[in-house]
């Protein structure tokens, strides 16, 4: 996100690039490993408000979450692994975009809420959804709820965010985690992501057959010979070769 002079706040333009550029990921063989990160010192700070000063009909109010929403479902969807580099404020939608993705590291500068309320809205682009799988139920409300604004840490505590660095260290802590995941198994960690996605939704019986499925396509993969052939070597798999 490029937009310093506004803390990167989400405007219409920014999120149909950012989707176009996740799409794009998707699509290219390249890329094992997504990073959405902001310019400045703003991971992003929410929606643009000013934009929103103007007055809206429960359709058009609607239509425009619907459009905002491809771009979480693009980030859930996508088999590719996709890290938030929180590198300062993550604020309502900025916090729910951080959320959507697969992991978080966030600079011990970097701050997290959800102060939907404080404009009469609901939270959105899917933190009603992520955050209390995150942080449960009562954690969720609270924040929801008394629109507090918390620390890095507080954030690690409570599970928001997976690891919290110094800011200037953020850039290198990623870059180490996209290269681990990078050395991973592409086919196995994308069916792995999709599956857990829809954990909470599925029984056992559902996730055991979509689990049966999922290793019959990585039993015919280039990387489980890799993987089987560096266990008998006795050295690590080099993956995706």
């Amino acid at each position: 996100m490029n937009i310093p002079e506004s803390l990167n706040a989400l405007n219409i333009n920014m999120r149909e690039e950012m989707l176009e550029a996740l799409l794009a990921a998707e699509k290219d063989d390249e890329v094992r490993v997504v990073v959405i990160t902001g310019r400045g010192r703003a991971f992003c700070s929410g929606g643009d408000i000013k934009a929103m000063n103007k007055e809206f009909t429960p359709a058009e109010g609607r239509a425009r979450m619907q459009k905002v929403g491809r771009l979480i479902k693009c980030i859930n969807g996508m088999n590719k692994l996709v890290i938030a580099a929180v590198n300062g404020p993550a604020i309502g939608a900025g916090c729910n975009l951080a959320l959507a993705c697969d992991f978080i590291i966030a600079a011990e500068e970097a701050t997290f809420g959800q102060p939907f309320g404080r404009l009469g809205l609901v939270p959105d682009l899917g933190g009603l959804y992520y955050l209390p799988r995150r942080v449960g139920l009562a954690k969720a409300k609270e924040l929801i709820f008394t629109w507090q604004i918390i620390d890095a840490r507080e954030a690690e505590r409570i599970g928001l965010v997976n690891w919290v660095v110094p800011l200037s260290d953020l850039d290198t802590e990623v870059k180490k985690l996209a290269e681990k995941l990078v050395k991973g198994p592409a086919l196995a960690n994308g069916l792995a992501k999709g599956i857990i996605n829809r954990s909470l939704e599925s029984t056992l019986d559902q996730i055991l057959e979509e689990e049966a499925y999922a290793q019959g396509l990585c039993f015919m993969s280039q990387d489980f010979q890799e993987g089987v052939r560096a266990f008998l070597e006795k050295r690590k798999p080099n993956f995706g070769q």
